[in-house]
């Protein structure tokens, strides 16, 4: 294979012969595609210095294949076809204006002397597509030929757009030219930063060892371009990067090839483990997706951030310009050795990383909240200005640096952050819960950070935001599903759950609606109604004939089996009773807002579950969340310890969360984020006279052993 990138000026001047295989489809970009093009090779140049060597517009890869003395166009034919055009036009556009009375017509066609050429198996006379350019007649008789008018036409509207000579009155697609757009020779700047700035990615594949009608599926089917990650691939194990050799050497450098060739698919098995991989990345925070992980670490090596996750081949490009400076002095094989190493001593440190509990933690969580893996990496292996390495510090020095950082930002909470949807809660509560497995002796537990990334999570209350009103229908009806749920541990939820993920399984076309599936869970549509109740009430009655609770459940069942409607009175009469049979008395946590959104009613909690038991009482609560850890769901730690009371030291009342409560689930995030002297949150949070009212501070401090 070949690979390297080629200023439009030396492809034009090469005269290939390109040939369109009949595999491929025709032409087919729109104007508006034509116009993105222009638009956006004209704000490079204008935002760029002309004069650096190091700036240029990078179009996306052309993969051909050298067959007797042609290049068989594998990707690329659109972009290669649309150069032509532009340059086509530039040219008439510069005609036009010199000779302003000369037609179109008249004007002569590009030729395979001067530029490339293009031939289309599917088609003669493929070079007649220049020849008539202007000819709307002739160019509607076939599909491609109208897409390349609409190109052609597209290119001279543009060109005339940023026209100094143009009046300002002059719109393209309605829209006027902005000042700054517009240039004197404007025709000229652009044809010479097309030629000399705007490059294309050459991949050329070997002629015997690479499948082309492969190839080009593997590019076309749902539109995969060549990732940074193949580019650099075969930048690296091109043959030419390595010396002429025969005999034994000649084994030993394809071996080397080989080698490289086996750790790079090693690499990637490595980072396609969830848990790994969603530790080291964080997609809201890096901005990109990969579909070959491996680009990922490149892209660490290259120090492309969120902010340039908009130019698709920066890494390539960057890699590029390393390759030409080595090749440049004759040591493309040092490139591969030095860039292979960089690589391979990336991934060690991150498998170290994952390696140790503590720096798994501390560093899970600094990349969960936007800290890159640079970062972390620059504080363990420090550098100087010119790249020179520094003294490496200890072990214990990293974690207290990585410790810093961590206090850095949640030292910054007052006691206002911390209420719901404020700045401080979800990080906050997931540091708590982080740190509740870090602190757990048991070396192999690890906070599953997979599952956390891969999961929307809400601050949910602890004790219900508002207490039950059965004010309308849908509130009645849930509230008789969750009880009835509590009582005989028939689940309505379990069902619906089922019916969507049956759903799910079907076409897209032939899924229903969310709305349509939630009336299918209540009554399976009308005509079904009937025997699914009849069946629900089967199975309830056999709960409920040798339940103390019986006269509640039937009760509940009523409520169910109407689905809520005109169930308001008997619905408080119901709740009425639970309330008094379970012992819940009014809850001072509901008396006000801000003692329901504070911080020690808060936890957090995957969305779907929150979703299904909305504003329950605690006992419901507490059923589900012990549910679904049996069921494996992932419920963290310290969401699991407060709906089982583990940190209540009171177990007279299993099935209420009262003040006292709170306050020692309180106490344990203050000891928790500040033990072994991590001081993760203010102490003034303790001392200061800001606390909220309704915080008993000195029962607080005593828990906390911080008595002042």
């Amino acid at each position: 294979m070949k690979l390297e990138r080629k200023e439009l000026d030396k492809l034009f001047k090469e005269k290939y012969h390109f040939f369109i295989p009949d595999y491929q489809r025709g032409y087919k970009w729109t104007r508006m595609e034509v116009l993105k093009l222009l638009n956006d090779i004209w704000e490079f140049y204008l935002n760029n210095n002309s004069k650096d060597d190091t700036n240029f517009y990078c179009l996306q890869p052309v993969v051909v294949k050298p067959i007797e003395g042609m290049y068989y166009v594998i990707d690329g034919q659109q972009r290669l076809t649309t150069l032509l055009i532009i340059q086509q036009a530039i040219i008439d556009y510069k005609c036009k204006k010199l000779l302003p009375n000369m037609e179109y017509d008249s004007m002569p066609a590009l030729s395979a002397e001067q530029y490339y050429s293009i031939e289309y198996e599917t088609r003669a006379n493929s070079d007649v597509w220049l020849k008539t350019r202007n000819n709307k007649v002739e160019m509607q008789k076939n599909s491609d030929y109208y897409h390349i008018f609409g190109a052609y036409h597209a290119t001279l509207d543009f060109l005339k757009w940023i026209d100094s000579d143009t009046p300002d009155e002059y719109t393209l697609n309605g829209l006027p030219c902005p000042k700054n757009y517009k240039k004197i020779n404007a025709d000229t700047e652009f044809e010479t930063c097309i030629r000399e700035k705007c490059n294309v990615i050459w991949y050329e594949l070997d002629i015997e060892n690479e499948n082309d009608h492969e190839i080009f599926d593997r590019l076309n089917t749902g539109k995969i371009p060549l990732t940074n990650a193949e580019l650099i691939k075969a930048m690296f194990l091109q043959e030419g990067n390595y010396p002429t050799l025969s005999g034994d050497e000649k084994i030993k450098s394809e071996d080397y090839r080989t080698n490289i060739a086996r750790q790079w698919d090693d690499i990637e098995r490595k980072l396609q483990d969830p848990f790994f991989w969603d530790f080291i990345y964080d997609e809201k925070h890096v901005g990109m997706i990969y579909d070959t992980r491996i680009e990922y670490l490149f892209d660490l090596l290259a120090n492309k951030e969120k902010e340039k996750s908009d130019r698709f081949y920066f890494t390539f490009d960057y890699y590029d310009s390393l390759f030409r400076s080595y090749k440049d002095k004759g040591d493309a094989i040092d490139f591969v050795n030095e860039e292979w190493k960089r690589l391979r001593s990336l991934i060690q440190t991150l498998q170290d990383w994952y390696d140790n509990k503590t720096y798994y933690h501390y560093i899970g969580y600094l990349i969960s909240q936007g800290h890159s893996v640079n970062e972390l990496k620059n504080i363990q292996f420090p550098t100087d200005e010119e790249g020179n390495p520094l003294p490496v510090p200890k072990k214990v020095e990293f974690v207290e640096k990585l410790v810093e950082l961590i206090r850095r930002q949640a030292s910054k909470y007052k006691h206002a952050d911390l209420m719901k949807s404020k700045k401080g809660l979800t990080p906050v509560l997931l540091l708590f819960n982080v740190l509740n497995v870090l602190d757990n002796s048991e070396d192999s537990d690890r906070f599953p950070f997979h599952y956390y990334k891969h999961t929307t999570w809400n601050e949910e209350h602890v004790a219900p935001a508002t207490p039950f009103d059965p004010n309308r229908p849908d509130r009645c009806f849930q509230f008789a599903a969750q009880m009835l749920e509590y009582y005989t541990d028939i689940s309505f939820y379990e069902k619906l759950e089922g019916l969507t993920i049956e759903n799910n399984k079907k076409p897209k076309n032939k899924r229903k609606k969310k709305n349509a599936l939630v009336n299918e869970a209540v009554d399976i549509v009308k005509e079904k109604y009937e025997k699914y109740i009849e069946n629900v009430t089967e199975k309830y009655d056999e709960y409920i004939k040798n339940d103390d609770n019986a006269d509640i459940c039937k009760e509940l069942l009523e409520i169910f089996k109407a689905k809520g409607e005109n169930q308001e009175e008997l619905a408080r009469n119901v709740f009425s009773k639970i309330v008094k049979q379970l012992g819940i008395d009014a809850n001072t946590l509901n008396d006000d807002e801000e003692r329901r959104d504070y911080i020690w009613n808060q936890v957090l909690l995957d969305e779907g579950t929150n979703k299904s038991y909305g504003n329950a009482i605690f006992p419901y609560k507490r059923m589900r969340i012990i549910k679904n850890t049996t069921k494996g769901i992932f419920v963290p730690i310290g969401t699991y310890n407060v709906f089982v009371k583990a940190y209540s030291h009171r177990m007279t009342n299993m099935l209420e969360w009262d003040d006292k409560d709170a306050l020692r689930y309180l106490a344990e995030i203050f000891i928790t984020l500040n033990r072994n002297g991590r001081n993760f949150l203010n102490a003034n949070l303790m001392n200061s006279n800001e606390h909220p009212e309704f915080i008993n501070i000195e029962e607080l401090k005593k828990l906390t052993n911080n008595e002042q």
